[in-house]
């Protein structure tokens, strides 16, 4: 299980190295900090991603960032493959192909425990996205590459498969729970035998990864309309994708089920944002973003293709004072993933103090409102240190919800993001 956890990982992190995913990723290190929020407050190289009509707002002539980061989410199949592993459950199921009768007590309840951590992983998935980007905003114009991802691995267990027959010799043995064996037959152990779904690929785990490399040209301009300023932008983006599946088995052997698809394919998408600014209160901003409205496609095979969704987010951003200011964002839209359990729609926003030119510190919440999402409310933070011309920022998030095993816990969902802000 361990080769197998590794071979899952690398191919994750290998194949979406440059690529994005369905639902409205959060991008830039203010944004991750603050819950999310970037809708109305991202006046800078971001704006290009997150709300293009920001360009108009921007309080330097150029900012250029460089950075990337790493999310993970176990939406249930971390956990159990972890305990797998841990606990030796492959190893033992080795043991008993080669001989049922060596096991011991341990080695069986081993077995028993272990199976019913396999039946109940069924459309469970651990998901892993990667970003990288470059962006740059000159006056009311923005260029980029976003490099976003969303790969997962998927439990697909066939519940048929649920008996503890082995074969040896040409002699099929049903194991029981008190270690002894009743002897059983081939047809019983093509039909029901979980070894024999383990190495047949009856069972076993599927990655699929969709992923976007987009250059982005964004331009904005405001408008004087009376009540209050209205800012209006769009970015067209050349894009690039690769889709990705592969099915891997569930044993010790790290072999695949010689399925893997790999398809790379070009297309052009188009953002649109606003954002207003009313006379009676310069300090309130109100921005809405469209992302992906021409739902551009890339092929899954040579004759199959996936739509990337259009995706809508709103948000507000307030100055409560010249160092302080607190912003959310809420998506409208619900966004597909490729996990089974949940979809995406998040609601979150913080709070960022600057207390100096050379200091920031920021907080918030997020949370996906979809019932699937078990990671519950997830926590973030950030903090930047430089003077404007380079500065130094991390950011990160982290959910309140954990998953255990073996006495030890971690957090269902984490990100983790470093950036390099340049202002003039």
């Amino acid at each position: 299980m361990k080769t197998k956890l590794s071979i899952i990982t690398a191919t994750l992190l290998g194949t979406t190295l440059s690529l994005q995913a369905m639902q409205f990723q959060t991008i830039g290190y203010q944004a991750i900090s603050m819950g999310g929020a970037g809708v109305a407050n991202s006046s800078g190289s971001f704006a290009t991603y997150n709300n293009p009509a920001l360009l108009a707002k921007a309080k330097y002539d150029v900012e250029i960032a460089l950075g990337g980061g790493l999310s993970t989410h176990d939406h249930g199949a971390g956990a159990s493959m972890q305990s797998l592993e841990d606990s030796g459950f492959l190893d033992t199921v080795d043991k008993a192909s080669n001989n049922v009768a060596s096991l011991t007590q341990s080695d069986v309840d081993n077995l028993y425990t272990g199976k019913d951590v396999i039946l109940g992983m069924d459309g469970n998935s651990v998901e892993l996205s990667p970003q990288a980007y470059l962006a740059a905003q000159i006056s009311n114009f923005g260029i980029g590459l976003f490099v976003t991802s969303d790969a997962v691995a998927t439990a697909n267990v066939d519940q048929a498969y649920d008996q503890l027959i082995f074969e040896n010799s040409g002699a099929y043995w049903l194991l029981n729970e008190d270690n002894t064996l009743t002897a059983s037959n081939v047809t019983d152990y093509q039909n029901t035998s979980m070894e024999y779904a383990f190495s047949n690929g009856l069972t076993n785990t599927q990655v699929k990864a969709l992923a976007i490399a987009e250059v982005p040209i964004a331009y904005a301009t405001d408008l004087d309309v009376g009540v209050g300023t209205l800012y209006v932008g769009g970015a067209l983006k050349y894009m690039q994708g690769i889709a990705y599946t592969e099915t891997f088995k569930i044993d010790n052997s790290g072999s695949a089920a010689n399925d893997k698809v790999e398809q790379q394919s070009t297309s052009f998408g188009v953002d649109a944002g606003a954002a207003f600014t009313p006379s009676f209160l310069n300090d309130f901003t109100l921005g809405v973003v469209a992302k992906n409205i021409n739902t551009p496609s890339f092929k899954i095979t040579e004759t199959q293709s996936v739509d990337v969704e259009p995706t809508v987010r709103v948000g507000a951003a307030y100055n409560i004072t010249e160092s302080l200011h607190i912003a959310a964002d809420f998506d409208l839209t619900k966004n597909k993933t490729f996990s089974t359990t949940s979809d995406s729609q998040m609601l979150g926003g913080g709070l960022s103090f600057a207390p100096t030119s050379w200091f920031a510190i920021r907080g918030g919440l997020m949370q996906n409102l979809d019932a699937g999402d078990a990671a519950g409310v997830i926590y973030t933070a950030g903090l930047g240190i430089g003077l404007k011309w380079f500065q130094i920022d991390l950011s990160g998030q982290m959910s309140t919800k954990n998953e255990s095993v073996n006495g030890t816990s971690y957090p269902q969902y984490a990100k983790a993001n470093l950036a390099l802000i340049s202002r003039w």
